[in-house]
């Protein structure tokens, strides 16, 4: 009865991971937003009663969409938070890291999607905060303390070093990704973090 149990458990798990591969690409690939249940159900080939069954209802698609997204992104939010001894170092490594996402257009749709949903939603909203947001910012802090704080004294500097860090790159890869900002007023990226680097190492260093 027990490897009955998880079989099943397995299947649901294993379906719900299909229908939102499908979903997943529906929520970036639809410009008309938001989308309706009905809509994710007729493109993942389902019924809503299916949807409502793994999802319970429409804010549950979304949700799991935003979960999926992140997950999708787990291997880079590690890298992103290696501790580096220097600001600049800390800084500079991020700027290459970031530059992958900058070079496809699924972060900023994905940033695009949960962030449209959040202004409709302040479940979701808060479902962004916690499964996006809020630990890209502490991946940050993890990679900037050694740098900005090696003592462990000001943890409050730490968090406002990571917030002004992720906040221009964030909009600077929706400027030119999402919003067509390479077409309109082109941005060197990788000049770009280099002079982010350069502004963070001589601002953000150590204090005496």
């Amino acid at each position: 009865m027990a490897m009955s149990t998880a079989r099943a458990e397995r299947g649901v798990t294993d379906r719900k991971t299909e229908l939102l591969m499908i979903l997943a690409r529906t929520a970036i690939a639809e410009r008309n937003a938001p989308v309706s249940l009905r809509q994710f159900a007729i493109q993942a080939g389902v019924s809503e009663p299916t949807l409502r069954h793994y999802f319970t209802d429409r804010r549950g698609v979304v949700i799991a969409i935003i979960a999926f997204f992140a997950e999708g992104a787990r291997d880079w939010l590690a890298r992103s938070a290696a501790p580096q001894a220097s600001v600049e170092a800390a800084v500079s490594g991020y700027g290459a890291l970031a530059l992958e996402g900058a070079n496809t257009d699924l972060f900023a749709q994905a940033h695009a999607f949960a962030l449209v949903e959040s202004i409709h939603d302040p479940m979701v909203a808060r479902a962004y905060l916690d499964t996006i947001i809020e630990p890209s910012l502490q991946a940050l802090e993890q990679r900037l303390a050694p740098g900005v704080d090696p003592a462990g004294e000001t943890p409050d500097r730490v968090r406002h070093a990571a917030l002004a860090l992720y906040a221009p790159v964030l909009i600077a890869v929706l400027h030119q990704r999402l919003l067509k900002g390479a077409e309109a007023r082109p941005l060197d990226m990788s000049a770009f973090f280099a002079d982010l680097a350069t502004l963070f190492s001589h601002g953000l260093k150590q204090s005496d």
